[in-house]
């Protein structure tokens, strides 16, 4: 049984930049994610992204991987992303313990 992701993709380059980008949510980090749509979203990698494969709508296969992130405000929120609507990842420092 395939599981489905909105987007696949097969190219090798765009498998690399999929790759880099997994690289630079290592788990446990604060980041500001700003997606494609211009929308930003905080919080706390739970668990550094990895490709896996799934299949699209139209049953083509290829790779895609989530993104986890538990919100830095609502810290029962969390945020569950595809890994290629992100385009920028920004580091925000570690909250210092009182």
């Amino acid at each position: 049984m395939a599981q489905y992701a909105p987007h696949v993709y097969s190219d090798p380059m765009t498998i690399a930049q999929l790759e880099t980008l997994a690289g630079e949510l290592p788990g446990q980090a604060r980041v500001m994610l700003v997606l494609d749509d211009g929308a930003r979203v905080a919080g706390t990698v739970t668990m550094r992204p990895v490709l896996r494969h799934f299949a699209d709508c139209d049953e083509c296969p290829g790779v895609n991987a989530t993104v986890r992130l538990d919100d830095l405000v609502r810290i029962s929120q969390q945020h569950m992303l595809w890994l290629d609507s992100v385009r920028q990842v920004l580091r925000l420092p570690v909250a210092e313990a009182p």
